[in-house]
C-alpha cells in the first residue's frame, strides 16, 4: 500500500462493496471473503473485517502504523442476483489487473444496481411458478387464477411500498399477506373457491424470504453461529409475519384454517 490516502480509498471501496454484495442478496462470508481477497491484492497491512446481517466493519494500518476504521450501517435485503454476479466479477477484474486505488470508487459505479428483469416480471413469474403449483396440488383452474391474482396484489403492493416508504419490513411482510388474504377469502364468501386455506398455503410460498432463510442455513454449515443465527432469526420473523397478515385476515372475516 502506497499510504494513507490510497488506503483509505481501498477501504471506502470494500465498505460500499460489501454493503452492495449484502443487501442484493450475498452472504455474509462471501462479503469476508471478497474483502479479504481485496485488502491481499492491494496489500493492506492488519486489515481485519467484522460482518453482521447489518453492520459492515472494517480496520487497517497505514505505513506509519495509524489504524483507519470503515463502518457502514447496511440496509434490508433487496435480492439482486445479476448485480450480485456483476460484484462478483468486477472483484475477480480487480485481482486479476488492479487499478490505482484511487480509481475503484469509478469502478463500483460501472455496477447497475437496477434489477436486469423488469419488477413486473418477477412477479409474472412467481406467478406462473405458484400456479403451477397449484395445478399439482389439485387446486384447479379457478384456484390457479385466484392465486394468481392474489401473489399479484400481494408482491405488488409490497414492491410499491418499498420503493415508495421507508416502513418497517416485517410489517409490509405482514401487510402483503393481510391483502392477499382478504382477497382470497372474499373469493371464497363468493362461492369461488372451497378451500381458501390451501390458496393462502401456495400463495404464502412466494411471500416467505427464501433467500434470506438459504443464507442463514449457509452460515450456520460453515460454522459461522452468530451471524447465521442472526440471519435465521430476521427470516424467521419475515415469515411469522406473513402467517400473521394471512391470521389477521381470517380473523377479521370469521371463520378458521
Amino acid at each position: 500500500m502506497q499510504g494513507k490516502k490510497e488506503l483509505a480509498a481501498v477501504l471506502d471501496f470494500s465498505v460500499r462493496f460489501g454493503e452492495r454484495v449484502l443487501i442484493s442478496g450475498g452472504e455474509i462470508w462471501r462479503v469476508d471473503e471478497l474483502i479479504g481477497r481485496l485488502m491481499r491484492t492491494y496489500e493492506v497491512k492488519e486489515g481485519s473485517v467484522f460482518i453482521l446481517p447489518h453492520t459492515l466493519l472494517i480496520t487497517a494500518q497505514d505505513d506509519e502504523g495509524e489504524t483507519l476504521v470503515r463502518h457502514r450501517s447496511v440496509g434490508d435485503i433487496r435480492v439482486n442476483m445479476e448485480e450480485l454476479t456483476q460484484l462478483n466479477r468486477l472483484m475477480a477484474e480487480l485481482e486479476k489487473s488492479p487499478v490505482p486505488p484511487l480509481e475503484l470508487a469509478a469502478r463500483l459505479e460501472t455496477v447497475s444496481q437496477k434489477p436486469t428483469y423488469p419488477r413486473a416480471m418477477t412477479v409474472v413469474g412467481m406467478m406462473i411458478a405458484l400456479a403451477s403449483l397449484n395445478y399439482f396440488i389439485g387446486g384447479g383452474l379457478v384456484g390457479g387464477v385466484l392465486v394468481v391474482l392474489g401473489i399479484g396484489l400481494a408482491m405488488g403492493t409490497q414492491m410499491l411500498l418499498e420503493e415508495k416508504t421507508n416502513w418497517n419490513r416485517f410489517f409490509l411482510c405482514a401487510l402483503s399477506a393481510f391483502l392477499a388474504g382478504l382477497f382470497l377469502l372474499l373469493a371464497s364468501r363468493l362461492g369461488l373457491h372451497h378451500e381458501p386455506a390451501l390458496l393462502m398455503v401456495i400463495t404464502s410460498i412466494g411471500l416467505i424470504p427464501g433467500i434470506p432463510l438459504i443464507n442463514a442455513c449457509r452460515e450456520l454449515m460453515n460454522g459461522r453461529v452468530l451471524s447465521g443465527g442472526l440471519l435465521f432469526m430476521t427470516a424467521f420473523l419475515e415469515t411469522m409475519a406473513v402467517a400473521a397478515g394471512f391470521s389477521l385476515a381470517v380473523v377479521l372475516l370469521g371463520g378458521a384454517l
